[in-house]
């Protein structure tokens, strides 16, 4: 088993349409992912299949972080 990124991935072992028929998707999908420059990694089975998987940040949104408890204040 072997990991290696989507670039990687397209410049030494195949192109998009090949990945996509392999993850059942359309190469325009693969298309868009190597565009985007998202965090797309590819493992290579020893039996030959393929998976992919993004690695992305949580909130995958970049907003700002809200506080997780509000104090409490009373009115007198």
């Amino acid at each position: 088993m072997k990991t290696v990124t989507l670039g990687e991935y397209l410049a030494t072992h195949g192109t998009q349409s090949d990945l996509a028929k392999a993850l059942d998707i359309q190469q325009s999908a693969v298309s868009q992912m190597h565009r985007s420059g998202r965090n797309i990694n590819i493992t290579l089975m020893d039996d030959g299949s393929l998976s992919a998987y993004e690695i992305k940040p949580i909130p995958a949104r970049n907003q700002p972080l809200k506080p997780i408890h509000q104090p409490h204040t009373s009115v007198a």
